[in-house]
């Protein structure tokens, strides 16, 4: 008799906490960030100060939530309209779903599944398989992102496997270049199975001064140019 096949192993953006954006991204309520994990979507949002992640599958029919990428407004899927709370419970239902009347218990049962999210130090991660654990980011109190503003920033599409498109201190998928009172940062979140979304920013610092220095602008060219490059790269 010959043995199946060993079902393949889970992606790591599905078993480890990884940095999403910097937490000024997701500071205003209702804004929001989508990202399609190699094996699912997850999506995460402000609910008045508080950051919450769901995977991203509208419990109505098994449709995705929303697109990847950010944006701004209530946690609503975009097919059905059904729109959802901070639990993720079903607590808006258009008036012509047969659904509509459903009471609390269907609707409890009808929860978004969560995710585990953690804001750390002024930077969003995330982790599907919640363990209860939290991200080992403790030097990121040293970059002082609380209250950091981006003053520039650049995004494209790279190959699944990229680096972070930034040199300095690497967590995972994020790298911090400290510059005095900036703080260049590269990341890369995936999207889809073959692709991942690469971003280099120029953060200010709470203190900096509102003229970005020369040789810190040259870094961030520097950066920048270099991920443009890689993005103009046809995969072999």
């Amino acid at each position: 008799m010959i043995a199946s096949p060993a079902p393949p192993a889970p992606s790591p953006w599905r078993t480890r906490w990884f940095f999403v954006c910097p937490v000024d991204r997701l500071a205003e309520d209702d804004c929001h960030v989508t990202v399609d994990l190699p094996e699912l979507s997850i999506t995460l949002q402000n609910f008045r100060g508080t950051l919450e992640g769901f995977r991203n599958v509208c419990s109505h029919q098994q449709l995705p939530l929303r697109p990847a990428g950010f944006g701004r407004g209530p946690l609503t899927c975009q097919s059905h309209r059904w729109t959802y709370n901070h639990e993720g419970v079903p607590v808006g239902i258009p008036d012509d779903d047969v659904m509509v009347d459903i009471g609390l218990e269907q609707r409890l049962m009808l929860r978004l599944r969560p995710i585990g999210v953690a804001a750390i130090a002024g930077a969003v991660f995330a982790r599907v398989e919640d363990d209860g654990s939290l991200p080992d980011a403790q030097w990121l109190a040293d970059a002082e992102l609380d209250g950091a503003t981006q003053r520039q920033a650049v995004t494209r599409r790279l190959a699944s496997g990229s680096p972070p498109p930034a040199e300095g201190t690497t967590l995972g998928n994020l790298s911090i270049d400290l510059l005095g009172d900036f703080a260049l940062l590269g990341w890369v979140v995936p999207h889809g199975k073959t692709a991942v979304e690469a971003t280099v920013a120029l953060y200010a610092l709470p203190e900096a001064p509102d003229a970005v220095p020369a040789e810190v602008q040259a870094r961030y060219d520097a950066a920048a140019e270099g991920l443009e490059q890689a993005a103009r790269v046809k995969p072999s």
